[in-house]
């Protein structure tokens, strides 16, 4: 080996201290030649890693970007009670008033795309929005109009007040037309039951048209009668037409049907022949009552719509 420095003796050592410098010379050139293929790989998968890194962040700002949520529910439509197919083409012409499709979309299509039949509650009419909504994120709306609805439209709470009052109503009228019931049915009744009474003769002792003015200025006209009948050989005095009919007072009245002195058929109660009267049974009743049985039969009909009005309302809010 050479030292740093010396110098060759001769030719021979020259040649042998070329050799050994081109040696050296080779293997410094191979390692920079090695340090150069580093440099250039390290390089490119810093580049590639790099590349790999932005379409992470690429993927992750698309997934974590927010889609904006159609917030509209059932309240916001102007529809008290989702029980038909008519109610179900607000939520319908809502949609072809904010969608982005090129064609509308019918209420059957979104039957169909939903897999309902018909509209018949609350329930039907969720599933009916939430396919609707999901067919306007699909589309890939993100601005839409709130549901056209009137000033104040009922809440949950209005809708309880609403029957609330209904009840109140009912509840009035039908008591008010019980007692009216009562009062009037009581007389009819009581003729009814005189159509087994005993038959007998009787005689007008006098009749007549009673006249008074009622508070309204017009005058009402009342119809009395006396008579007196005869029954197990005893005779008693009577003043009723019939039950419904006594001290009945009309626009009009006449005695025409029972003068002084006529002969006429009396009905006597059987277990107190001091009870009587002219007609019995049903030619008894005052027909002019039957006009007052209108006022319970409202009654009843407002009691039979409260009814289907709060289970209607308690299913379409409550389940």
């Amino acid at each position: 080996m050479f030292q740093v420095g010396t110098q060759p003796r001769n030719c021979k050592q020259a040649g042998r201290f070329s050799a050994v410098a081109g040696k050296k010379n080779k293997s410094v050139l191979s390692e920079g030649s090695f340090m150069s293929d580093n440099f250039w790989d390290v390089k490119l998968n810093e580049k590639d890693e790099s590349a790999e890194r932005a379409k992470e962040d690429d993927s992750q700002r698309k997934v974590t970007t927010p889609v904006p949520k159609i917030e509209v529910d059932l309240a916001d439509f102007p529809v008290n009670t989702w029980d038909s197919d008519n109610d179900a083409n607000e939520i319908v012409d809502w949609y072809n008033q904010n969608r982005l499709a090129s064609e509308e979309k019918s209420l059957a299509e979104f039957k169909q795309l939903s897999g309902m039949k018909r509209i018949s509650s609350t329930r039907d009419a969720q599933k009916l929005l939430d396919t609707v909504i999901t067919t306007l994120q699909d589309e890939g709306c993100t601005a839409w109009d709130k549901p056209n609805q009137p000033p104040e439209f009922g809440t949950r709470g209005a809708k309880i007040g609403g029957l609330l009052g209904g009840w109140v109503f009912a509840i009035i009228w039908c008591s008010i037309s019980l007692i009216a019931t009562v009062l009037i049915g009581g007389p009819v009744l009581s003729d009814l039951g005189t159509e087994d009474w005993t038959a007998t003769d009787g005689t007008i002792i006098d009749s007549g048209v009673t006249v008074s003015s009622s508070g309204e200025g017009g005058d009402t006209y009342c119809l009395w009668v006396t008579y007196n009948y005869t029954i197990d050989n005893m005779t008693y005095d009577g003043d009723l037409v019939s039950f419904s009919k006594d001290s009945s007072c009309s626009s009009w009245a006449s005695n025409d049907e029972y003068p002084p002195e006529k002969e006429v058929t009396v009905y006597v109660n059987p277990d107190a022949h001091d009870e009587a009267v002219l007609e019995a049974g049903l030619a008894g009743v005052d027909l002019f009552i039957f006009i007052f049985l209108i006022f319970p039969l409202i009654g009843v009909i407002a009691l039979l719509f409260m009814l289907k009005s709060t289970v209607m309302t308690v299913k379409n809010e409550f389940f």
